[in-house]
Parts: C-alpha cells; sequence; structure tokens
C-alpha cells in the first residue's frame, strides 16, 4: 500500500506495487488460457512443505457508503486498501476508487506497518 499525505508526500514503493501487481494479472491471464508454469518457472520457485490454506488481516476501510454501484450499505467494509491520500480524500481499493468523507473519531487515520516481517528483497 502506498500512502500519499499532505503535500502529495508519497510513503511506499509506487512502482513496486504496480510492477507486483502487472506481473499477477499477467500470470492469472495465462493460467487462465490453461499455460502452466514452465519446468523452469517450477524449479527455480520456493518449495512450501506441510503447507496449508489459511487466511490474513489485510488493511481495509469500513464506514457508511453512498453511491456504491454493488453495495446499498449504510455499512461497508471496502477490498484491500493499495494507494490511501486521506488529507486529499480518496483511497483506492483492489475494487475502486473512494472519495473519503470525515474519518471516525474514535479510529486511527493512519495504518501502523510493520507488523509483518520480510526477508531482506522479499515480496
Amino acid at each position: 500500500m502506498i500512502v500519499i499525505g499532505e503535500g502529495g508526500r508519497v510513503s511506499g514503493d509506487a512502482d513496486g506495487e504496480a510492477a507486483r501487481l502487472e506481473a499477477l494479472a499477467a500470470d492469472l491471464r495465462r493460467f487462465g488460457s490453461l499455460a502452466a508454469p514452465s519446468p523452469e518457472e517450477l524449479s527455480a520457485a520456493p518449495l512450501l512443505e506441510a503447507w496449508a490454506v489459511s487466511v490474513r488481516p489485510v488493511v481495509c476501510l469500513v464506514g457508511m457508503v453512498t453511491g456504491h454501484p454493488r453495495l446499498r450499505g449504510p455499512r461497508c467494509q471496502t477490498s484491500d486498501v493499495w494507494a490511501f491520500a486521506p488529507a486529499l480524500g480518496w483511497a483506492r481499493t483492489l475494487n475502486r476508487l473512494y472519495r473519503l468523507g470525515a474519518p471516525n473519531a474514535g479510529s486511527p487515520v493512519i495504518p501502523q506497518r510493520g507488523d509483518c516481517t520480510r526477508a531482506p528483497g522479499g515480496r
């Protein structure tokens, strides 16, 4: 997620996040046309042993929604937030752009990062 603050200061790696999403989209298109990963791709991929399907929390927004094409509200929870500009009045989630009105007075406006650790250079 990138955060755009007052004065247009950007925190996060916009180009890196975009590249990751573009690579994912390309792979999904390829797999959707029944083109499996090549033997070379699979041999270069990390091996995951003793795996299981799980879930994890992601940053999202909750609030009172109006004008949503599918949700009638009044309360909603958005998909994952990828760009967040509270000082500029907008956020971009995985699915759509939102205009931001007044925040909930009892909640922090900027989420804290660092809850997960990542290997250096990892994704």
